[in-house]
């Protein structure tokens, strides 16, 4: 999304755990990009201090935020009940209390310009609990029900909140997470670049929602046919082989 930002000419501010790679991308972006004005700020949104750091830069009426993208995230594969304490606690700390915080600091000085968009980034996971994620697909759950709820209050503002669920996606987040990949589909998958480029087409046309991909569409459409017990069933079954490859 920076990249793509970028080469629009939008000033941006990038913010990730590790500083260095943070001063890479800016130095390509500006290197690359047109003309746009790249700030870093390196901060661990799992922190409370850090998340406080970020929280103050979003308010600041000086140099405003018109557009907000929550994107990070993580999760952790495997059985809920074997998991670390602490990934857990990360990943409801990434997933929804710092993506709930970051919103609504930018929130209030959007609307008080009466514009300004934020994107929320879910996933197709949160269309169903997911057995071996059950934290993960629960928390992308919440962001979806709280996207469409925060959306529609806003209705009339100027400001729009669009919520992305994008599917499988080539990332490093899958090896973080520790997820088995050997036997899940090899069909659906995106690149960060395709979904970057859906969510943020998405967002210039002050859509609710999208889910990126074809494949992925069908799918979504189909998990509001299917009733819900088969769904969880097929995908339990898919999970705990994936587990076992």
């Amino acid at each position: 999304m920076a990249v793509q930002l970028a080469a629009a000419s939008v000033d941006l501010v990038l913010v990730a755990r590790s500083s260095d790679r943070l001063e890479e991308l800016a130095a390509e972006l500006r290197a690359n990009g047109g003309g746009s004005d790249v700030e870093v700020l390196a901060a661990d949104l799992s922190d409370p201090a850090e998340l406080a750091v970020v929280e103050k830069r979003l308010g600041t009426s000086d140099m405003p935020i018109d557009l907000l993208v929550n994107n990070a995230g993580l999760g952790y594969e495997g059985p809920f009940h074997t998991q670390d304490a602490a990934e857990v606690s990360e990943t409801i700390g990434v997933n929804v209390t710092a993506l709930v915080r970051l919103t609504h600091a930018a929130l209030g000085p959007m609307a008080a310009r009466s514009r300004g968009q934020v994107i929320l980034i879910s996933s197709m996971a949160s269309l169903q609990g997911m057995p071996m994620t059950a934290v993960y697909s629960a928390t992308k759950a919440f962001i979806t029900s709280f996207g469409e709820a925060v959306y529609e209050e806003l209705k009339g503002t100027g400001v729009v909140v669009t919520t992305v669920l994008p599917g499988l996606t080539r990332t490093e987040f899958h090896q973080r997470g520790r997820w088995n990949l050997e036997k899940w589909p090899s069909v659906g998958w995106q690149s960060a670049e395709e979904v970057a480029s859906e969510a943020l087409a998405a967002a210039a046309r002050a859509r609710p929602e999208v889910v990126s991909g074809r494949v992925n569409r069908v799918l979504a459409a189909l998990s509001g046919i299917a009733p819900r017990h088969l769904r969880r069933s097929l995908i339990g079954r898919a999970a705990r082989k994936a587990q076992s490859a």
